[in-house]
């Protein structure tokens, strides 16, 4: 007896060994996905601001056993992929402005489903250019709501150890600014080796104080480029204007390119300076001419530096009218580029608010870092909802219409001259860039009735490569005065859209 009970307690004793093992490593199992859980997401970091574009959901594969991984984004499945690596990666792309929500869920070969924590991050277009002489030198990016930033220089501000450490965190966009002693493979290697994901290019290579590069010669660094990009996405040259309106650079440039190199152009790099300031109808020019560039290459568009300066107008940030103008281009050209889908970042040029002819378009001082009405106005617009933003008791909205067709209405078109003649008129109009065509509307009305009495007409008449489009009007009634205006219009897109009407014009038909 006493033998049966002493090889009942050694069966009793390594029963409770094992299960205590089965116990202890069941506890393992759900240590380990609850670590996993917590850790898994590696970017983008939790209430991140980022910029819009390509953007890398990264998790570690750290869990035994994956059969596949399932990623969310914002509740959705976005792509089930099967493990690989230390680390995982996918590409996610949105040009939207807004918060977003990134979850990783693995099913185990056990059928077993391990879901990540939920993670918020937020995207916005908006960033900053800064050099390291003094545009970087005290400014904190957060407090304008910054998701980005470039220093025309292919290394950070970080990796030159620069001494404003509220970059270090900000998102960089390395720049081959222009020939340099260290040639563009060994900048685009080290772009990769460092993990960025894009490189912009030549800086104003159509300016000899700039890049200073012919089109023929950009063509072969262009090629470059292409050899040596790795994973980076390339921008193109930046020329000192709009691209579409650089008939002596870019358009030869770019006819010169083959398409395999025009494939390799993942976006357009625009640098453009609004060098006049007329009302808010300027300001919807100037996004009309966005939306033609993009209408004729269809690529993203990055606008790299743009603001209110020119060195004939003055823009004097004493004067309350210059700020006015600038303020409201502001408003009115980052609602419209916040709104379009094709738009992937811009950056807005600090002009040193010190400097008497420029410095209505200074959004901070250099030497403090603290911003202007106009920076601040600029922290305000373009922040994704739920997002943790700066705020400033500005006034930063405008009700303005930024819409493509109420762009190309902001076009004004330009009647030279009307003259009368015999039963008939003749006039000269001013061309209008990329007009398809131009409506001619007369009537005995000056208000253009439709009334049968004031035989009203519109006469549709082809556009011309003339900077001056000449035309008459015929079998007119004698002596009677007829009043005269012209629009021109654009076809993009297939459809077509009206320009502004011009002044109307006044004219008596002769005998």
């Amino acid at each position: 007896m006493e033998k049966i009970k002493k090889i009942l307690a050694m069966v009793l004793s390594v029963a409770l060994l094992f299960s205590g093992m089965i116990f202890d490593n069941t506890v393992t199992k759900a240590d380990e996905t609850n670590t996993w859980s917590g850790e898994a997401i590696i970017s983008p970091e939790q209430n991140k601001l980022i910029g819009a574009g390509y953007i890398d959901i990264k998790w570690n594969n750290t869990l035994e056993n994956v059969k596949q991984y399932k990623v969310y984004i914002d509740g959705t499945l976005k792509k089930t992929m099967s493990p690989s690596g230390d680390i995982m990666k996918f590409e996610f792309y949105t040009t939207n402005v807004k918060g977003y929500t990134e979850q990783i869920v693995a099913e185990l070969k056990d059928n077993t489903v391990v879901k990540s924590d939920v993670r918020n991050f937020y995207v916005t277009k908006k960033g900053i250019c800064v050099n390291r002489r003094d545009m970087g030198a005290a400014v904190d990016p957060a407090s304008m709501n910054i998701g980005w930033y470039y220093d025309w220089d292919y290394k950070s501000l970080k990796d030159w150890n620069y001494k404003n450490k509220k970059f270090y965190d900000l998102e960089f966009v390395p720049m081959i600014w222009g020939d340099d002693s260290v040639d563009i493979s060994k900048r685009c290697e080290y772009a990769n080796r460092k993990g960025y994901k894009y490189m912009l290019s030549y800086n104003e290579p159509d300016l000899k104080g700039e890049s200073n590069k012919q089109p023929d010669t950009m063509r072969y660094r262009w090629n470059e480029m292409i050899d040596s990009k790795g994973s980076l996405r390339l921008g193109s040259p930046a020329t000192e204007t709009f691209q579409i309106n650089s008939d002596k650079w870019w358009t030869p440039f770019w006819n010169g390119l083959n398409q395999t190199q025009k494939n390799n152009m993942t976006f357009i790099a625009v640098h453009a300076y609004q060098h006049y300031y007329d009302n808010a109808d300027t300001a919807l020019e100037y996004l009309h001419t966005i939306d033609e560039i993009y209408a004729k290459y269809k690529k993203p568009i990055w606008i790299t530096e743009f603001a209110v300066a020119d060195s004939g107008n003055v823009f004097n940030p004493k004067n309350a009218k210059h700020n006015a103008q600038v303020q409201e281009f502001m408003k009115i050209v980052l609602k419209g580029l916040n709104e379009r889908s094709y738009v992937e970042r811009y950056s807005w040029f600090d002009f040193n608010p010190e400097d008497s002819k420029t410095g209505a378009s200074g959004i901070y001082y250099y030497d403090t870092g603290k911003l202007t009405t106009l920076g601040q106005i600029y922290a305000n617009i373009g922040n994704p909802a739920g997002y943790n933003a700066k705020k400033y008791n500005v006034l930063y909205t405008t009700s303005k219409n930024t819409s493509m067709a109420s762009c190309v209405a902001a076009v004004p078109t330009t009647v030279y001259s009307v003259t009368a003649k015999k039963k008939a008129f003749s006039y000269s109009i001013k061309s209008v860039k990329r007009a398809a065509g131009y409506q001619v509307q007369y009537s005995l009305n000056k208000k253009f009735s439709t009334k049968k009495k004031y035989k009203t007409k519109t006469k549709n008449i082809s556009a011309t490569s003339a900077t001056v489009k000449n035309g008459t009007i015929k079998k007119l009634t004698k002596k009677k005065t007829y009043y005269v205006r012209v629009r021109a219009y654009k076809v993009i897109n297939g459809k077509k859209y009206y320009c502004k009407w011009s002044k109307t014009n006044k004219v008596k038909i002769k005998k």
